[in-house]
């Protein structure tokens, strides 16, 4: 298929303003993966950019009513631990200005799908905090394995179907000698 000039061009303008866009988002806090499925449990891990010029010396991390913090993973050079049971804390490290730092946790879902949001918290050397909220996807529970080899059989035999009917109309419009 062949784009017109002005198509590509259109489509360059918008692939470099939404670059442009996307940038400053990157600096935030970032979970990844960016859901979980309801009824279930999943490892996230955030990624937190220290935007001071000031060392970040620890981390915390707080969900929603409805999620609950099953395991705190350790990071590098950081004291991990559970506080009150339900924030994540990352202590006793530093973080030097521009650079990143890994932290994850197993999150338990037992809400409803939709968007929920973590708080979280950098504390730096200076006394400075700095908030962010962080956006989660809870999706629907996951289906049972049997439930989804139907819907594959399914749709197998329909993609079977298709093509032998594929065959037959081309053999029938095969000119004859």
């Amino acid at each position: 298929m062949r784009c017109s000039g002005w198509s590509s061009l259109a489509i360059s303008v918008c692939s470099a303003v939404a670059l442009l866009l996307a940038a400053p988002a990157a600096a935030h806090v970032v979970a990844s993966p960016t859901f979980l499925p309801s009824k279930s449990s999943e490892s996230i891990s955030f990624d937190v950019p220290n935007e001071r010029d000031d060392p970040m010396t620890s981390f915390t991390l707080t969900p929603p009513e409805g999620l609950r913090i099953a395991h705190v993973h350790p990071a590098d050079g950081w004291n991990a631990g559970l506080v009150n049971g339900t924030t994540a804390l990352w202590s006793g490290g530093s973080l030097a200005a521009s650079a990143s730092a890994t932290f994850g946790v197993t999150l338990e879902a037992d809400v409803d799908p939709g968007v929920v949001t973590l708080q979280a918290k950098q504390l730096y050397d200076s006394g400075a905090v700095v908030e962010w909220p962080v956006a989660l996807t809870v999706t629907p529970a996951e289906e049972s394995p049997s439930e989804n080899l139907a819907l594959a059989g399914i749709v197998g035999l329909v993609g079977v179907v298709v093509v032998v009917g594929v065959i037959v109309l081309a053999l029938r419009r095969r000119p004859t000698s």
